[in-house]
């Protein structure tokens, strides 16, 4: 089998039913080729309704039911039950693209990489949609070239993963946290030996509202930033990673201390005062941005180092 579709599912009742069909209605692909592993997290509504009735009859269908421990938890469950030799991540509430698995696979059998980038669109709720974003490689290159870059998708379903080659490097999901995608994709990139790309849209990503920023940020996506970047800053020294590949890391920090000042936007003062107690805290990941690729992440390390207060304002301009 070539491909395992895995797809945590929980409280999505209203959306379930487009991703199932997106992924069942392929045409040119046999359940020999492919498996949805659907993991049910515990869900409180009647998203599993719904995919009993839409799998009933198909054999290349799991459902796995575990209690309620969150998209990291579930993502780990579906890798662990999966059979195929890639794994795609999918999200409940998403859906793929018409006609795209038998490319896919053909794109996964011509290369054989250990991760394939995919494109995507974004898909807003009142039904429009933006010019398709492209992350394309040239041929064959090694995952920290593309790390290097800073020009890939961090969002995990933005890729298709050699199934060993995960399991080898024992590269699973943060639990807990939100912005694990964070978390996971760096240190994915640097171990892949191979990636490539298949260049025409195959991810359709469903947001809210075009245009809003960061209207949902609560205090836990601002403290869980810090949890990604200690995670990543902790793997920098395990890997012993030198020279440029470093800085690319402490670009993925400072992409990351950029989501808290954001975060400080929009939560009370208290919370607020909570986040920027932890920027205190964390000062050695102000000095790690301080050595980061890009040019303003370098600016906003340096002064939060040097004068917190003021390095925060001028820096808030910057995200």
């Amino acid at each position: 089998m070539k491909l395992s579709i895995i797809i945590p599912v929980y409280n999505v009742e209203q959306y379930v039913g487009r991703c199932l069909q997106s992924c069942l209605d392929q045409p040119h692909v046999t359940a020999e080729d492919y498996e949805l592993v659907i993991v049910n997290d515990g869900t409180k509504d009647n998203s599993m309704a719904v995919v009993e009735e839409m799998t009933y009859g198909h054999a290349n269908v799991t459902i796995i039911n575990q209690r309620n421990q969150g998209l990291s938890m579930a993502r780990n469950a579906g890798l662990r039950a999966a059979k195929g030799e890639y794994v795609w991540f999918v999200d409940s509430d998403d859906c793929i693209e018409e006609g795209c698995l038998y490319a896919i696979k053909e794109r996964l059998e011509e290369t054989a990489v250990d991760a394939l980038l995919l494109q995507y669109r974004n898909v807003y709720s009142d039904g429009t949609s933006n010019e398709e974003k492209y992350s394309t490689i040239d041929g064959i290159v090694e995952g920290k070239e593309v790390l290097l870059s800073n020009k890939f998708f961090v969002e995990v379903p933005f890729a298709i993963y050699r199934r060993e080659f995960l399991l080898q490097q024992q590269l699973s999901f943060y639990p807990g946290i939100y912005h694990e995608d964070n978390e996971f994709k760096p240190r994915m990139l640097y171990l892949a030996r191979t990636c490539a790309s298949y260049d025409r849209v195959a991810y359709n990503y469903f947001r809210g509202v075009a245009n809003s920023i960061s209207s949902t940020l609560r205090l836990k996506n601002g403290l869980d930033d810090f949890v990604v970047m200690n995670s990543l800053y902790a793997f920098v020294d395990e890997q012993n990673i030198q020279g440029r590949y470093r800085r690319a890391f402490y670009t993925q920090i400072g992409n990351a201390m950029k989501m808290v000042l954001r975060t400080l936007q929009t939560v009370n003062s208290s919370e607020a005062d909570i986040l920027v107690k932890e920027i205190k805290e964390n000062r050695h990941l102000l000095k790690c941005m301080c050595c980061a690729t890009k040019l303003k992440i370098q600016l906003g390390g340096v002064l939060m180092y040097a004068n917190l207060p003021l390095g925060l304002r001028i820096f808030k301009l910057y995200v």
